[in-house]
């Protein structure tokens, strides 16, 4: 289901991962907790778009827009196990999508591919090829918690070597359009930062008090993002090939805002995401990347995380 990333479990047996033990779970919650993520991750204004002089509307499920590309996407869907490679311990699991269903330009044969490596490396590997020109940036949406299910995330510590964030719209968490400077702010993780810390800097009015932000990331910095954990002396270091980061801290147990304060008191962050994926909404935006898929060319993207001890 949603070819999703279930768990990653040290030789104790620890989970390190976020993920479900029944399909209901995944198909009845609001968080995309594992899955794959596309044909496009993030926010498109407006749920439409223009491309090669015709105008698309697609489906709109978070108010008047598209998240992670509507209700009949990657992550809504089983996908097909094509491949089972145990000599190199891969996994390639494969689906199709039509325009009938999603209403995004062409039918594209997607496959995502899961490999372990000896020394505790996975690495995601998106592919795509489409019979027309279409929008392919996908990520995947796997939430990581380093100290075991149930720690509070905010105690971890984080760096992602961005010098930008993308400014969003208060009301939807659309991009303006503009990358904002980090230094000075709540968002800026260049050098290694408590998460807890960080929030309590995030302003007032912000939309939602944590973090759920797109960080363009500096070129040839490797890895990208790490994350860690003080108490459990473990990390992740995130590499990948695309430019930007969305960095999202949740308990997904939380279905609203509006007791968030009363509920987080007894039941603290469990989950952070690092959604790798060229910046959000570039569609509208193409100055912040290209994500359109030409007719007949395969593109693919991939992300390695790696887990170390401390």
């Amino acid at each position: 289901m949603g070819a999703s990333w279930q768990s990653f479990k040290t030789a104790a047996g620890q989970d390190l991962v976020l993920g479900f033990h029944d399909v209901d779970s995944y198909l009845n919650n609001n968080y995309f907790i594992g899955n794959a993520v596309g044909r496009v991750a993030g926010r498109i204004d407006g749920a439409s778009f223009d491309l090669e002089g015709q105008h698309y509307q697609l489906d709109q499920n978070e108010g008047s827009n598209t998240l992670h590309g509507g209700e009949k996407s990657f992550s809504h869907r089983n996908w097909e196990i094509k491949e089972i490679d145990e000599l190199h311990n891969r996994v390639v699991f494969a689906t199709v999508l039509n325009e009938s269903e999603d209403h995004f330009l062409g039918t594209m044969q997607a496959t995502v591919t899961y490999t372990l490596s000896d020394n505790d490396e996975v690495s995601l590997e998106f592919n795509a090829l489409s019979d027309q020109a279409t929008l392919f940036n996908p990520t995947s949406h796997v939430y990581f918690n380093l100290g075991g299910l149930g720690s509070d995330a905010n105690q971890m510590q984080l760096q992602i070597k961005a010098d930008r964030y993308m400014e969003l719209r208060k009301t939807d968490k659309i991009p303006t359009g503009k990358l904002l400077p980090v230094a000075g702010t709540a968002y800026d993780f260049n050098d290694v930062t408590t998460i807890g810390d960080a929030i309590t800097r995030i302003p007032s009015d912000d939309f939602d008090k944590k973090f759920d932000d797109v960080f363009a990331l500096n070129a040839h910095n490797n890895p990208n993002v790490v994350l860690s954990d003080p108490k459990s002396k473990r990390a992740v270091e995130m590499t990948t090939d695309r430019n930007a980061v969305v960095f999202f801290i949740t308990n997904p147990e939380v279905d609203n805002y509006q007791d968030q304060a009363a509920f987080l008191a007894e039941h603290p962050y469990n989950g952070v995401a690092l959604e790798a994926q060229t910046l959000s909404d570039s569609i509208h935006h193409p100055e912040f990347g290209d994500i359109v898929l030409p007719a007949n060319q395969q593109q693919t993207y991939t992300t390695t995380y790696a887990f170390k001890n401390l």
